[in-house]
């Protein structure tokens, strides 16, 4: 149980298919949320702060994601007598994965209230299980550029962490509404034309070479997807007038953040110019959203020691 009076899990953001890695590439990004549990006197609670905060609170309590991950990592938990302070920065439901921080977060904290039974394997694993798809689950708990797939032969899921080089800045545009990743990927055929896959799978072996690389000559191409974005930018349609905005600003890549309706933008110089060019699009397409500049994290979910 917890010796401590608290502890506190630092939990990244991430992407998921990171243009045209659908459901097998993640990316670990720099916007942070922190959770703390604590005893307390009453019925377990969880305290919402920060970004999205009444989307947060509308969750029922066992319905959340934080307390799921503890229920499963930890199934003999009674939780009475315990609060959860959540300090989000993650939108809800933005495509910045916030539910898969939200479930490892929970996960984190059970296995330290358990005793630290299961390895980052096997929270991965649980994580995975309850999201339905690896690419940001892996990531979160990982850190760093991921590549994920499934081992039917160990009936696991494997992955492979890259380190990436430092120096790529990351913009991302979140509008001020919400999508719902189930009912996104319901618009996704389960069959694509040959040449669509054989055109994500070069863009897919060059965005991992020039993101482990730092040569970003390509980085535009190695952005396309020929699968899933352009479908579910038809339920966003304004936000592909921004995409072509930040790159004629200079932008080195452009993709719609898991399955939206954040846009991410990879840059590396010209901020200001792509920021106010990106503010441009949004206003004459009467879209109101935030700007937030940030960078990859080559670290994933961790215990903060208070």
């Amino acid at each position: 149980m917890l010796e401590e009076k608290k502890i506190t899990i630092e939990v990244p953001a991430s992407t998921g298919n990171v243009g045209p890695g659908f459901d097998c590439i993640g990316l670990a990004v720099d916007i942070w949320n922190k959770v703390t549990i604590e005893k307390s006197d009453g019925a377990f609670e969880i305290l919402n702060q920060g970004i999205s905060k009444e989307k947060y609170d509308s969750i029922p309590i066992k319905e959340n994601l934080i307390t799921k991950g503890i229920m499963l990592a930890y199934p003999e938990i009674d939780l009475n007598n315990f609060k959860i302070i959540s300090e989000n920065n993650i939108p809800f439901a933005g495509g910045l994965g916030s539910s898969a921080a939200s479930i490892s977060a929970g996960l984190l904290i059970g296995n330290h209230l358990s005793g630290n039974k299961l390895n980052n394997d096997d929270i991965m694993q649980m994580a995975i299980a309850i999201e339905g798809h690896p690419d940001n689950a892996t990531p979160c708990i990982h850190g760093g550029l991921t590549i994920s797939f499934y081992d039917e032969t160990k009936s696991r899921w494997i992955y492979k962490k890259i380190e990436t080089n430092g120096d790529l800045n990351i913009m991302t545009f979140v509008p001020n509404f919400i999508s719902e990743t189930n009912q996104s990927r319901k618009k996704i055929p389960s069959e694509v034309l040959l040449k669509d896959a054989v055109n994500n799978m070069s863009r897919v072996a060059l965005l991992i070479d020039s993101l482990k690389s730092g040569d970003y000559s390509y980085l535009k191409s190695a952005t396309e997807d020929f699968i899933h974005q352009n479908i579910r930018l038809e339920s966003f349609p304004q936000i592909k007038f921004l995409m072509g905005a930040a790159i004629e600003a200079g932008a080195l890549g452009a993709i719609l953040s898991g399955s939206g309706p954040t846009l991410m933008v990879f840059t590396k110089g010209k901020e200001f110019t792509i920021d106010y060019e990106l503010k441009e699009a949004a206003r004459k397409h009467n879209l109101e959203g935030q700007i937030t500049l940030t960078k990859i994290s080559n670290k994933g979910i961790n215990i903060i020691n208070e």
